[in-house]
């Protein structure tokens, strides 16, 4: 009985080793690229050759097209400007939609959302050739940004009868700002 017994115990002294011993480290979770919505994505890490920053801009896909989200801080007020562009990634070129204006909301951290109206800018900051019926470049008033603030902002814009989405999460007025006075 007494061999018995310790033997038992040896085999659990042996085993010891082996539930101790490493194993290879279970794999990552795949960080998701995109967070699904109607027609556009939430501009996060992703696989797809590009990112969603471009100079003082931040990017949102949205359909077949980049919406580019950057902030105009100025002493007179400050404003949000929006860009269209081809996502084409060597040669990005202004898509200009017919659109008269398109609205926003905004949120500073947990806060309640600000309505943004996106009217078209003057037509001096447009590229050249953009007539009154289409535009590429929008611009809304934000006078109660401030550059500190941390926005979370969608735009949900019709285009040819779709309904396209655009989400800018953590988006820094002062880090993405092309004008600052």
């Amino acid at each position: 009985m007494r061999s018995i017994a310790l033997a038992s115990a040896l085999s659990l002294i042996a085993a010891i080793p082996m539930a101790c011993t490493p194993t290879a480290p279970p794999p990552s979770p795949k960080v998701p690229t995109t967070t699904p919505s109607a027609g556009g994505a939430t501009p996060v890490a992703n696989d797809h050759g590009h990112s969603h920053e471009k100079d003082k801009m931040l990017i949102a896909d949205a359909g077949d097209y980049h919406f580019l989200l950057t902030a105009h801080l100025a002493k007179a007020g400050n404003e949000l400007d929006v860009f269209i562009e081809t996502p084409v990634s060597q040669d990005p070129q202004p898509v200009a939609l017919p659109l008269k204006s398109f609205t926003a909301h905004a949120t500073v951290g947990d806060g309640e959302a600000q309505t943004l109206t996106f009217e078209p800018a003057p037509p001096e900051e447009r590229p050249t050739g953009e007539g009154d019926e289409k535009c590429s470049h929008f611009v809304a008033k934000a006078g109660w940004m401030k550059p500190d603030d941390t926005l979370y902002v969608v735009a949900r814009i019709t285009v040819d009868g779709k309904e396209l989405t655009a989400r800018w999460e953590n988006f820094l007025p002062g880090k993405y700002a092309h004008h600052h006075e």
